[in-house]
């Protein structure tokens, strides 16, 4: 099948129903959601979501990461699949739609699929990803970064969640470690639809964001210390408080990126201290910083230019600060020919679209690794994501899964 071709439209009202559902599930407030990896609330979603595959007809596997895949088979078995998905945790004060839309409309184009009783020359295949969000587990977007390589077998089975647990019991407790491998799941091609979590489809008045490529990222480990003391009996001039250099680093850190172009992106969302007493100075601290860019070089020149924010504070405060490299991933430029099928989809459709690189990470940043990629951006309501405000509406959902299945068919024949 060409993507000139005529396609079927996915069924709306089905694909809502199923966000609904799903949100149910580790519900925050009244619209939001929090389903950690590998949780409880994270595995009953897992459940869910095998469920519907299977009733599709599907069938389905998971390897070592506990990255779940369902398989509809295609009339050329020996073809590697033609694959979407994304994933089904959540932020702690998450919304409805990161990830889990890149799940279910992916689901949706099967069932659209066996609705009209057609069938692709390709096997088609629907991906779940784990801990994509990086909150139990670090880093982020650790299932896909297993599966492309970048992470080896006892690496990820000695991460250790925020509470303590082990990632090889916690995956293994799931009843979603399996034993597949990468080899085992070739792809001819992979999609991953997500909302943009950013404005500027809304601000464009566009429908579909079709997206070319990923920003890269790094993280940085900044460890400060300083003296342990009494808040009452110590003068100001004879403190080492590495809580207070950690402070001054940070702002540091934020004017530094501020003065290098707009699209550098430099932040701290995480600060520890090693004590938490309020009459105590602190004696260590230590914070993530995420560092973000399109290009390469700039990654390269922004974290030279963190570590020397970090160590000339650090001597202002009489402490001592080690910064080191956590995680990185290159800039990602997706598959021109995917990018070109999701293209022609919207055109086909004649919704508007904007081309545009994504901000954040995404697991398709990994996947681009080991099969041709890209995304597909839906607007969300004031570009809000990680939050329980966040809302991508029944209609752009819509129209994003039928670009989905529109480039699906393209590349599955």
């Amino acid at each position: 099948m060409t993507d000139q071709a005529p396609a079927p439209a996915i069924n709306a009202d089905r694909l809502w129903s199923r966000h609904m559902e799903m949100a149910r599930i580790g519900p925050v407030e009244e619209t939001g959601n929090c389903r950690l990896a590998l949780t409880p609330e994270d595995v009953e979603a897992r459940n869910l979501f095998a469920r519907w595959c299977r009733e599709a007809g599907m069938e389905l596997t998971s390897d070592r990461a506990a990255n779940m895949f369902a398989r509809r088979e295609g009339r050329d078995p020996a073809r590697a699949a033609v694959a979407a998905g994304s994933h089904l945790d959540t932020q702690p004060h998450g919304g409805r739609f990161d990830g889990v839309s890149g799940v279910l409309t992916a689901l949706e184009v099967i069932e659209t699929l066996k609705d009209a009783g057609i069938e692709t020359d390709a096997p088609l295949m629907v991906v779940n990803w784990t801990n994509e969000e990086g909150v139990r587990f670090g880093p982020g977007i650790l299932g896909s970064a297993w599966f492309a390589g970048r992470i080896d077998d006892a690496t990820l089975d000695d991460i250790r969640a925020t509470d303590g647990a082990r990632f090889a019991e916690e995956a293994a407790a799931s009843g979603w470690r399996g034993t597949a491998t990468p080899a085992d799941l070739p792809m001819e091609a992979f999609f991953e639809l997500h909302i943009e979590q950013g404005p500027m489809l809304e601000q464009a008045g566009a429908d579909i964001g079709v997206v070319d490529a990923v920003q890269g990222l790094c993280w940085l480990d900044v460890a400060v210390t300083g003296m342990d003391a009494h808040a009452g009996t110590t003068p100001l001039p004879a403190r080492r408080d590495a809580l207070l250099a950690a402070a001054a680093m940070l702002v540091g850190i934020n004017d530094m990126g501020r003065a290098s172009g707009e699209d550098a992106r430099v932040s701290v969302g995480r600060l520890k201290t090693a004590t938490e007493g309020p009459s105590t100075v602190v004696g260590a601290s230590e914070f993530v910083i995420d560092i973000r860019h399109p290009d390469q070089a700039m990654i390269a020149h922004l974290q030279e230019e963190c570590r020397r924010v970090c160590a000339e504070v650090a001597r202002r405060y009489g402490c001592g600060v080690e910064v080191s490299q956590r995680f990185a991933i290159p800039p990602t430029a997706f598959d021109g020919g995917c990018v070109a099928a999701v293209e022609a989809a919207a055109q086909a459709l004649q919704l508007p679209y904007r081309r545009m690189a994504s901000g954040a990470l995404h697991d398709a940043a990994n996947v681009a690794a080991h099969a041709p990629t890209s995304m597909i951006f839906v607007p969300c309501r004031d570009g809000i994501s990680h939050n329980v405000a966040e809302y991508a509406s029944r209609e752009h959902l819509a129209a994003g899964a039928n670009v989905l299945l529109r480039a699906m068919l393209a590349k599955a024949g």
